[in-house]
């Protein structure tokens, strides 16, 4: 009604439908109304299916239907009137703009309670809630702008807010120009290991993408036998093999040397086509509490985890997992559903529990801390949904990583940048499956975007 009585000020003609009668609005609600009556703002009350069908003529002949149902405290699915209602204004063809949180949206979860407004712009107070970001109910939100109602920031400070969403100034904090006489050395090395008979593509695709985001020297080690097809596949990559006995997988026997190799190292990845064979848990288990260099896990190396979750609390440096759902599951021993369900709360508990960083990977992305912090990622699209994204999501991170950014910094500027390659290609091809190496070979596009540097520019 506020918003009313501003419009009916600028000379827009407007009406007002209300889903209870006058003297069943709160004391606020009741002041605002009595104003607009004054001003004679035409008020109508939706009391049944008749009134439902006077909301629908109407919308017929609007540009814009604002959408001030409800508030952020629904915790109950819509139903009778207001239910109809949500159904009839998402049935027009008038632009939408939802006050705060579409109706019918979970503003602490996303999910839809019953049926929700799809706003095409929504206007939320002070900050972003935890439902605008996740989806379902970023989809139903449409355009979203954040109003400064002069909520103090040493409010805001001191609630101690734990949740953060990935924008683009958020990542570009995170991030570094290079000065004049930076040199490769200064750039990182990142040893990528893994490998197996029909997986060799796995390593490869995670030093590329290492390559491409900027590290300065990056090695894949792979079981000896498979080095020769691993050459033929990476050209400012180098390779390097450890015997496995011509079985293409590692084995317990090559972990000293590989101990040795990986010293060199300023970040290392652990997992990528590594394989499911036999002795790949006790590789695992016997190289991970070893390593004195910040890594990451992935793939077979997680899987290779999750009878024995316990080692990764024998790692004496930090250690960053990028497990999806399924993986999830077999770690944490919680069925894939209640995974889902909650996202935030399983990758929180799990990287407090076991001291890692967490990136519980899928349709917005969540990076959680051993503190406790958790970060939603608001970049990506359906159209990823292919193989070898994880292999370069854990490049990228590698990459990053190596350059000095803190496990939190890489998991997030990789996640973001990452999904915003593809968000790029997606913008350029609608409707195209992207694949993992076009998310690498558009990097560049994606830093100049967050970084503001013009294209071209080296």
């Amino acid at each position: 009604m506020v918003i009313a009585r501003h419009l009916h000020n600028r000379g827009v003609y407007v009406e007002v439908f209300l889903l209870s009668d006058a003297e069943d609005l709160s004391r606020d609600a009741r002041i605002q109304y009595e104003i607009i009556r004054k001003m004679d703002v035409e008020c109508r009350i939706i009391r049944d299916h008749e009134g439902v069908e006077d909301l629908r003529s109407y919308l017929e002949e609007v540009h814009l239907c604002v959408d001030a149902i409800l508030g952020t405290g629904l915790s109950s699915p819509l139903q009778g009137i207001a239910r109809d209602v949500v159904e009839t204004i998402n049935l027009s063809l008038a632009t939408v703009f939802a006050v705060d949180v579409p109706s019918g949206i979970d503003a602490t979860s996303g999910r839809i309670l019953g049926e929700a407004i799809r706003a095409d712009y929504t206007g939320t107070f002070g900050l972003l809630k935890l439902g605008q970001v996740l989806l379902p109910g970023s989809i139903h939100c449409g355009e979203t702008d954040i109003y400064d109602i002069g909520i103090p920031s040493k409010a805001v400070f001191d609630t101690n807010i734990k949740t953060e969403a990935l924008e683009e100034r958020v990542v570009k904090s995170m991030l570094s120009i290079r000065p004049p006489d930076f040199h490769k050395g200064d750039a990182g090395r990142v040893y990528v290991v893994g490998g197996s008979p029909g997986m060799t593509g796995a390593p490869c695709l995670a030093g590329r993408a290492s390559m491409r985001m900027g590290a300065g020297l990056i090695t894949v080690v792979v079981p000896r036998s498979l080095q020769p097809v691993v050459e033929t596949k990476l050209m400012e990559v180098m390779s390097e093999g450890v015997e496995d006995g011509g079985s293409g997988t590692f084995r317990k026997e090559c972990i000293p040397d590989l101990l040795e190799k990986i010293s060199r190292a300023d970040f290392v990845v652990l997992g990528p086509g590594l394989g499911t064979y036999p002795g790949a848990a006790e590789f695992v288990a016997e190289i991970l509490p070893r390593i004195r260099v910040p890594f990451l896990v992935d793939a077979d190396g997680l899987n290779a985890l999750a009878d024995q979750v316990g080692v990764l609390r024998q790692a004496t440096a930090p250690c960053i997992i990028t497990p999806h759902p399924g993986e999830m599951s077999r770690l944490t021993r919680e069925s894939i559903e209640a995974i889902e369900a909650s996202r935030i709360g399983s990758a929180q508990h799990f990287a407090e529990e076991e001291n890692v960083t967490v990136i519980l990977k899928g349709a917005r992305t969540i990076i959680a801390t051993p503190k406790g912090d958790v970060f939603i990622n608001t970049t990506g699209n359906p159209y990823m949904a292919s193989g070898g994204m994880g292999d370069a999501l854990s490049g990228m991170v590698a990459a990053l990583a190596s350059q000095g950014l803190s496990p939190t910094d890489a998991a997030c500027a990789g996640v973001f940048l990452h999904g915003l390659s593809a968000d790029i290609l997606v913008r350029r091809h609608p409707m195209s499956v992207v694949s993992a190496t076009d998310v690498i070979e558009n990097i560049r596009e994606a830093l100049q975007q967050t970084l503001g540097e013009p294209a071209g520019k080296e």
